[in-house]
């Protein structure tokens, strides 16, 4: 029942997330945003105008955004699709060593599944505007509202993710009209397998 909550489809989750060879439970959402960095910082041996943050471009993150900027962190911002943001934290190409805000529940279960295959971190946090929100949390069996998730309380066993791109984006290439046939890219992650690959599939019209 807690998973359904939390994959809701109007359900909102505070996130942040990094890549593998960390420290377990490096980042906290209890931290502010300057804390977090320091440590990233420490653990890399990097100065913090050397990382950088991925932030979906909202303003309901301005005050990270203001925080990070007098940090001097640079921001690499996204417009949509935060479970492209998140897998970033583990993918050596992307350069992002942090993801922090915001976003809906059913991606940020998506994310902790592919982090979960590539061996990041991410701790996400319920959203409850109202008391309507809290009611429904606790009648799905939800009793402690400030609980924070981390990827092993969304994904508890084997998980496989699959995702494939519709328009062209920095993780996978849009589906390509080739005449007759349709080019499609996907990523496909495995995590007992240990399987992490792109694959392209030609599918006739």
């Amino acid at each position: 029942k807690k998973g359904c909550l939390l994959s809701a489809p109007d359900t909102y989750m505070e996130k942040i997330a990094v890549g593998k060879g960390l420290e377990k439970n490096i980042i906290d959402l209890d931290n502010s945003v300057e804390e977090n960095i320091e440590l990233i910082s420490a653990a890399k041996k990097l100065k913090p105008e050397n990382l950088t943050a991925c932030v979906l471009k909202r303003s309901r993150h301005d005050k990270i955004i203001s925080s990070l900027e007098s940090l001097n962190v640079k921001i690499k911002f996204i417009t949509d699709g935060d479970v492209t943001g998140v897998i970033s934290v583990a993918d050596p190409s992307a350069n992002v060593d942090i993801y922090l805000g915001t976003g809906g529940g059913p991606e940020g279960v998506l994310a902790a599944a592919a982090l979960h295959c590539l061996g990041g971190q991410m701790q996400t946090r319920l959203v409850l505007n109202n008391t309507d929100e809290i009611n429904r949390a606790n009648a799905l069996g939800i009793k402690d509202i400030k609980k924070k998730y981390n990827i092993d309380d969304m994904i508890k066993d084997d998980v496989i993710f699959c995702a494939s791109g519709i328009t062209d984006g920095e993780m996978l290439r849009g589906i390509k009209d080739i005449g007759d046939k349709f080019e499609v890219n996907s990523l496909v992650l495995h995590k007992s397998q240990n399987i992490s690959k792109k694959v392209t599939n030609i599918i006739k019209k």
